[in-house]
């Protein structure tokens, strides 16, 4: 069944299954998803307000224009999305112990958003924009890191040699996290 143009909220019935769904223009909103599994949905321009979508099972969902606000994706493995066509951008979520793996993420925006003990590897963020994020223990390995812009957010720690950072942008607060590498004692 496809769905179109459709507003889910907890008074409204929601879809007997998740998997094999077309979801395009939709909003989703305070609701509890924890844990279900979508394989093979497609999410096309939607909208999740005030969800929690932690450990949701992503394996080939097609996230397509799919913007998420103060949402809950703990635990979510977005390198299990197909690629085609791959665009989010999330705002006051918390993505803490998230993975990207192989993702075209450029462009994308990340805005104070708790993105703790998250994995980028092997990403495209060319331009992305990391805006007042907490990415303590965040890994980062194998980007193209780009123009991006870091200057807002805090306790990165990145290896600039395993990542290309060319035109990146990082304040004077993040020089420690980008000279970890070097195990040297740096005084402010």
């Amino acid at each position: 069944m496809d769905y179109y143009k459709q507003v889910f909220t907890p008074l409204v019935e929601l879809p007997d299954q998740w998997v094999n769904q077309e979801f395009e223009h939709c909003t989703f909103k305070k609701l509890d998803l924890s844990r279900i599994e979508c394989t093979n949905s497609n999410f096309i321009n939607c909208r999740f307000d005030d969800c929690n979508l932690t450990r949701v099972g992503l394996g080939n969902v097609k996230l397509y224009d799919v913007s998420f606000f103060s949402c809950k994706l703990a635990y979510v493995d977005f390198g299990q999305c197909n690629a085609f066509g791959f665009h989010v951008n999330f705002q006051e979520c918390q993505l803490d112990n998230t993975a990207f793996l192989n993702r075209k993420l450029k462009k994308a925006k990340f805005v104070d958003c708790s993105i703790i003990e998250a994995h980028f590897i092997r990403c495209e963020l060319v331009g992305a924009l990391f805006k007042n994020c907490n990415l303590e223990f965040a890994k980062f390995d194998g980007n193209d890191l780009t123009q991006v812009d870091f200057s807002s957010s805090y306790n990165i720690e990145l290896n600039p040699d395993e990542n290309k950072v060319k035109k990146a942008k990082f304040s004077l607060q993040n020089l420690p996290g980008l000279l970890t590498k070097y195990d040297l004692i740096i005084n402010g």
